[in-house]
């Protein structure tokens, strides 16, 4: 896997634009005219972000506009041939932000469908490190084995749950997170199970320093 050669293809319908085999995105070194100049605009690869479900999408330039495109069908589209016009794009081993070409097809809505409930928890999934979600409206604890399955389970990106827990954010879309793999795990667990069972004011739910705090503790 490692000694694979990362190939470059130019996206469909985007002049400047290419997209690799390994799911990332470039522009390529231009000049750009206006009335009074000729500039050269170096090439970059692009920024990803992940969206509220998980996969990796990106900004690119259409025709002057700024448009946002997920990452998967863009590899899908280079490099894939679709010759029945499936509508989906499956990752084979449902890690929605694994965007290799080899690890995608495309296929039908019903087939994409049967296929996550059939396969919904990847082998790296289900080996990934446990982690705690604490909903900070609820004060409800959820024990999670990735945070794959966190974010597959309440619908939003990864990436932030692993800011949570580096501790470079408080919280995200209203949940915060914390290791579950630890040496003091029983502990945690009976902190959490505090949190969970124990009716506070309606400020105290809503802090977020407070539940840290007694994580902390």
């Amino acid at each position: 896997m490692e000694n694979q050669e990362e190939i470059w293809q130019a996206l469909p319908g985007v002049p400047g634009v290419e997209i690799s085999t390994f799911g990332n995105v470039r522009t390529l070194d231009r000049l750009v005219s206006s009335e009074k100049m000729t500039r050269f605009t170096k090439g970059r690869v692009l920024k990803q972000q992940h969206n509220t479900l998980g996969y990796l999408q990106v900004n690119i330039i259409v025709d002057g506009k700024r448009i946002t495109k997920k990452v998967h069908r863009l590899v899908a589209q280079a490099f894939i041939p679709n010759p029945d016009s499936l509508s989906d794009v499956n990752h084979k081993n449902c890690i929605r932000d694994d965007n290799r070409v080899e690890n995608l097809e495309w296929c039908s809505k019903s087939y994409n469908q049967k296929y996550r409930e059939k396969h919904g928890v990847s082998q790296t999934e289900a080996a990934g490190h446990p982690l705690f979600a604490v909903n900070l409206a609820t004060l409800e604890v959820s024990h999670f084995r990735s945070q794959q399955e966190a974010g597959r389970l309440l619908g939003f990106g990864q990436g932030n749950i692993g800011a949570v827990i580096r501790g470079k954010q408080k919280y995200t879309n209203g949940f915060w997170f914390t290791n579950a793999n630890d040496d003091s795990v029983d502990l945690t667990k009976r902190k959490l199970y505090y949190i969970d069972k124990t009716r506070l004011t309606a400020a105290d739910t809503a802090s977020v320093d407070f539940v840290s705090k007694i994580i902390s503790e």
